[in-house]
């Protein structure tokens, strides 16, 4: 009895993880992502770049983003690289476009036996309430005084209706003459 073998490849896996210091961002103000680059396969990895997207910067996935290039680091088994991230929400509220209320920031990661991976680490962005002024008042409480004084010429016909069919005058028999 012959047993044969064949040749067990290693599996290569890339686990992206972080998280920002903030529950949530006002408009101009600064924060800070942290991320770990995790080698979850079984053999070694060398991590050649990293990418953020912002959410305000979706669109132009360039501007405004951060790439941090020729990295060229080695990950062993089970081993993980940390980097940290300083970013600024848009003053000009351009982060509501793109990122109102919850959203994330992307986070791509390329190694030399992966294709890129990209994880996404959430983020909330505070939106200022939006005000509202009423004008013209004077014609609200004209219109509304008309309408209830409508519906109280209404009220009254209607009872003066239901009052009058109910008050019947009862027949009454005359003599011939």
């Amino acid at each position: 009895m012959a047993l044969a073998f064949a040749p067990v490849e290693a599996v290569a896996r890339v686990g992206i993880y972080g998280y920002v210091d903030q529950v949530q961002y006002a408009y101009g103000e600064g924060g800070r992502l942290k991320i770990w680059i995790m080698n979850e396969g079984t053999e070694a990895l060398i991590l050649h770049n990293i990418t953020i997207i912002y959410p305000w910067n979706a669109v132009l996935p360039w501007e405004g983003n951060q790439t941090l290039k020729g990295i060229d680091a080695v990950v062993p088994v089970g081993g993980n690289k940390t980097y940290e991230f300083e970013f600024t929400v848009p003053n000009d509220r351009g982060a509501l476009a793109y990122a109102y209320g919850s959203s994330s920031i992307v986070v791509r990661a390329v190694t030399d036996k992966t294709p890129p991976r990209s994880a996404d680490i959430p983020m909330s962005i505070s939106n200022a309430p939006v005000t509202m002024t009423l004008q013209d008042m004077n014609n609200l409480v004209t219109l509304l005084t008309v309408q209830i004084v409508i519906a109280i010429i209404a009220a009254i016909i209607i009872a003066a209706a239901v009052f009058l069919s109910g008050r019947r005058p009862g027949v009454t028999w005359q003599k011939e003459e």
